[in-house]
């Protein structure tokens, strides 16, 4: 189970490197009516992995008691997320991603087989396994997707 969650995770930083060759004009336009552009997307899953690397993971490891539970504002995050990306550019934003999610992956490959099976306390009782396939692998596969119809109606226009 758990090279297998790694393995998915590992996806995005392919998907992401393949951003590169979009046109800036593509990656700074938005998805669709009131939706964010590319840039945000990549921004705001960055920025959870960033929170994962660094909030979540270390609490797994330092407290006695740890739990798995949703973030208590995650609209709140989100949107400080698309705020720290503005004025950062594709190249930026591609890096940092890149980096957050190889160190969360080098994180996750630390833990042993069994830890990702362990039910954690909290409001939905995750394991690591199901708290990673939920909040990321799902989530970012959901954005991968409408990213990648985005960037076929570009190429048909």
């Amino acid at each position: 189970m758990r090279l297998q969650l790694i393995s998915e995770l590992d996806e995005f930083v392919s998907f992401v490197e393949s951003l590169d060759n979009v046109k800036d004009e593509i990656w700074f336009s938005p998805l669709g009516e009131g939706k964010w552009r590319i840039h945000d997307v990549i921004t705001h899953i960055m920025k959870w992995d960033d929170y994962f690397n660094n909030v979540t993971f270390p609490n797994l490891l330092k407290s006695k008691s740890p739990e798995l539970r949703e973030h208590p504002d995650y609209l709140g995050f989100n949107e400080q997320s698309i705020i720290y990306g503005e004025g950062r550019n594709k190249k930026e934003i591609i890096e940092e991603t890149i980096k957050n999610r190889q160190i969360m992956i080098n994180n996750l490959m630390k833990l042993e087989d069994n830890q990702f099976s362990v039910v954690y306390p909290g409001d939905r009782g995750f394991t690591i396994g199901t708290y990673l396939t939920e909040f990321f692998i799902s989530h970012e596969s959901y954005h991968m997707k409408q990213i990648q119809d985005f960037l076929m109606t570009k190429q048909t226009m």
